[in-house]
């Protein structure tokens, strides 16, 4: 029996020898995307070196949050998020960020409700995103505040930006968008 098999063995190694180099067709399946790694760190993202660029004197300001309940800041921390804010505070001109990861969905749970609330369904320039939304309303007599806010959804991840009066377009944010995905 054991001679069989040494037989076996040497007659399909002798014919793996004389075939020559088989051609294997390239794989037409997709690589999947990495997944995105959500900064741990306020301090080491990047994103106030960005934002310096565009609102000179911007600073980390670290903040305490306290989320209300049911709120989307209660979505990023508490399934492991982080929100970070960075500008000049005295003069409330500056940016929070928000990074968490997507398994459980809360990226598609909200985008239902942005929808009815006024965002606009975007492409962002320059960026892979998977999905994103955008709200802009400038400060009016009639409204005290600038809004502008943004939800993409990036590689298994949902980041958030909120911009100050500096962000009068869509445009306006990416290079801080960008950051956020290179955080």
């Amino acid at each position: 029996m054991l001679r069989k098999i040494s037989f076996s063995i040497a007659a399909v190694l002798l014919l793996a020898g004389c075939c020559g180099a088989v051609k294997v067709a390239p794989s037409t399946t997709p690589t999947p995307a990495t997944k995105f790694v959500i900064p741990s760190d306020c301090t080491k993202t990047g994103l106030n070196e960005a934002l310096s660029k565009i609102v000179s004197g911007s600073k980390y300001i670290a903040t305490q949050w306290q989320p209300s309940p049911g709120s989307e800041l209660a979505d990023f921390l508490n399934n492991g998020g982080i929100a970070c804010s960075y500008g000049i505070q005295s003069a409330e001109i500056g940016v929070t960020a928000k990074w968490v990861d997507d398994s459980n969905g809360l990226f598609e749970k909200r985008a239902v409700l942005w929808q009815k609330e006024g965002y606009s369904k975007v492409d962002l320039a320059g960026v892979d995103e998977d999905e994103a939304y955008f709200y802009i309303k400038p400060q009016s007599p009639s409204n005290e505040f600038h809004l502008w806010a943004l939800n993409v959804k990036y590689h298994g991840a949902w980041l958030q930006l909120n911009c100050t009066a500096f962000a009068q377009s869509l445009e306006a944010g990416l290079p801080i968008v960008k950051a956020m995905i290179a955080a």
